[in-house]
């Protein structure tokens, strides 16, 4: 039997309190989303209230309670939801356009000193079919960061096969509002990935995701380099001044010119790296892309990996 878990979809805004009583202290907004349920309290404190305390990493206290229902006067669904299973590990060794995860982890080098800065954002190296400006000073953002990685190392490895140019470009930084994926939809278009069976699949090694925490506020592009089935931990790679990070680096581990390039044995043993489901209940509104990466070995996972 598949595994399943309590997911709270709220269509509105709500307000989240530290107890389950709208007469407790007051916690923060809830966005409209879909969220994983931690626990229930139905019909209490009185026949007239049911509350269910929510995940929501967005909130300093990471989880809070919500009143779902007043009366007859529902505020959020609360369903069974299916765990999906993890993702099949494709190896991309047939795929002509794939690139060897090593041209990933050496041009890693030459990002790894940069800082983050969501208004100065500048390029170790130029990129093919676009100007951009080049560095110094070593500042970027998130979305910088995944195209000057993942472009640069297609780009090496097929040369005129592999075609980028300005409008490729504006979709990476998100340029209009007419795709508020477009970095996912840029690396699908120009084949550096391919779509997966859904957005709330976990990921595959090598995913590039654009979230974002509300609609349309608070994006954010990201790399997942895995995902470890038992823990649901996930290795996120990315440009950031959150989450132990102020530039590049690993979400909850720290920057690559404090900690590395190679990230630490067994890293979904340490309890500040994220899970899938963290990931999930702050990105509400998500798209993911699989880079064809092969020859991985960064993460020290295997398919046979507990």
């Amino acid at each position: 039997m598949a595994e399943t878990y309590r997911v709270a979809k709220l269509p509105i805004r709500l307000r989240g309190f530290v107890e389950p009583d709208t007469n407790a202290q007051f916690e923060g907004y809830v966005e409209p989303g879909t969220y994983f349920v931690l626990d229930e309290r139905l019909g209490f404190p009185t026949p007239d209230t049911d509350y269910v305390r929510l995940e929501v990493p967005t909130l300093g206290a990471l989880d809070t309670w919500i009143c779902v229902r007043w009366r007859t006067q529902r505020y959020a669904t609360v369903v069974q939801q299916e765990k999906p299973p993890p993702a099949v590990r494709l190896p991309f060794d047939d795929e002509p356009l794939a690139v060897a995860e090593d041209r990933l982890v050496a041009l890693l080098g030459g990002l790894r000193d940069y800082r983050y800065d969501p208004d100065k954002a500048y390029y170790p190296w130029t990129l093919p079919g676009i100007r951009v400006p080049l560095g110094p000073p070593r500042f970027n953002n998130c979305c910088t960061f995944v195209e000057a990685l993942t472009v640069k190392a297609f780009a090496d490895a097929h040369g005129a096969a592999f075609a980028w140019d300005s409008r490729r470009h504006r979709q990476m930084m998100i340029a209009s509002t007419e795709d508020n994926f477009s970095p996912v939809t840029s690396a699908v278009e120009s084949g550096m990935a391919i779509p997966p069976p859904s957005a709330d699949v976990p990921p595959h090694p090598w995913t590039l995701i654009q979230g974002w925490r509300n609609q349309w506020r608070s994006g954010h592009t990201l790399l997942v380099v895995d995902h470890h089935p038992a823990t649901d931990k996930v290795l996120v790679l990315e440009s950031n001044c959150a989450f132990g990070l102020d530039g590049v680096g690993y979400r909850g581990i720290g920057n690559l010119r404090d900690k590395g390039i190679q990230p630490p044995a067994a890293w979904w043993k340490l309890p500040d790296v994220w899970t899938w489901r963290q990931l999930c209940s702050t990105y509400l509104f998500r798209q993911q892309a699989w880079l064809k990466v092969k020859n991985r070995s960064l993460s020290r996972l295997s398919p046979t990996d507990p």
